[in-house]
């Protein structure tokens, strides 16, 4: 349900006092996604339970609910300047370390409840299937495909780490039976989409690590895993999304059985014989 949209579309039918709130809200919409019912009421010269009764007639259960509905629109289409623009606008309570972590905590429990364990598995088993593997991750998240490529690395020889520039060069010369997963969060790079599409047309198994089944990756891409990824200021947070890797690496390992087993006494022997850890 998108917020503002939802908003434009339901105004002629508001009852009066709440139409006054939600022109309003349309014509301050960074400073009315930070105010309390009770001031977004005063601001609009109506009353606190039209504010609320205005939430439950677009279709939200609360107005908290609905205002984190407008926030998290916001942060997933503003630029960098204007997330951290929209974060000093937010009330500052609690420590520093509280305020940021819990952010990502909030989403965390909301992902929780909408997990689809079944997509992580196929995908895994779908990674231990391949001769090839190819992680597309730019921007902020380069530093996920990178993480995924090193574990998944413990295990198979075949784990590219492709930029935009060398794509086209690895799919040519990749195995015909190679998946490709492309890991995208919003704002999503272009580059990104472009790559999945690339490697899909080629006529490559590909996947997406992204936030939404509506984000341009998830639709480009065969199949996809979602988790949300929280914005804090200017900063993609990426907590829950690596959540989301390190359950696919754990069921990839499992995918695997007794080969993981085997190729973990080896890593360890490895490890040992050339000192890695003090």
């Amino acid at each position: 349900m998108m917020g503002w949209k939802n908003i434009e579309n339901n105004l002629e039918n508001l009852p009066p006092a709440q139409k006054k709130i939600a022109e309003y809200m349309l014509k301050n919409r960074l400073e009315s996604i930070f105010l309390t019912a009770l001031q977004l009421g005063k601001n609009a010269g109506s009353s606190e339970a039209s504010v609320i009764r205005m939430a439950s007639s677009l279709g939200f259960s609360s107005f908290p609910d609905f205002i984190k509905s407008l926030q998290e629109e916001a942060k997933d289409q503003l630029s960098t300047l204007g997330r951290l623009q929209t974060h000093k606008l937010q009330p500052q309570t609690g420590g520093l370390i509280a305020r940021v972590i819990n952010s990502d905590l909030e989403q965390a429990k909301e992902a929780l409840s909408t997990v689809d364990d079944e997509t992580i598995k196929k995908l895994a088993a779908k990674i231990c299937a391949s001769d090839a593997i190819y992680i597309v991750g730019l921007r902020s998240t380069r530093s996920l495909a990178v993480y995924m490529e090193y574990y998944l690395s413990w295990f198979f020889p075949g784990v590219h780490l492709p930029t935009t520039d060398t794509i086209g060069n690895h799919l040519i010369a990749a195995p015909d039976n190679s998946i490709v997963i492309g890991i995208s969060y919003p704002r999503y790079t272009r580059q990104t989409v472009e790559c999945i599409a690339l490697a899909k047309k080629r006529k490559f198994f590909t996947a997406a690590i992204t936030d939404s089944p509506f984000s341009p990756l998830a639709k480009a891409a065969d199949m996809y895993v979602v988790s949300p990824c929280a914005h804090i200021a200017h900063i993609d947070s990426l907590l829950i999304p690596i959540g989301l890797i390190n359950t696919l690496l754990i069921q990839v390992a499992e995918h695997l059985g007794p080969k993981a087993l085997k190729r973990l006494e080896e890593l360890e022997r490895s490890w040992t014989d050339s000192s890695v850890y003090c």
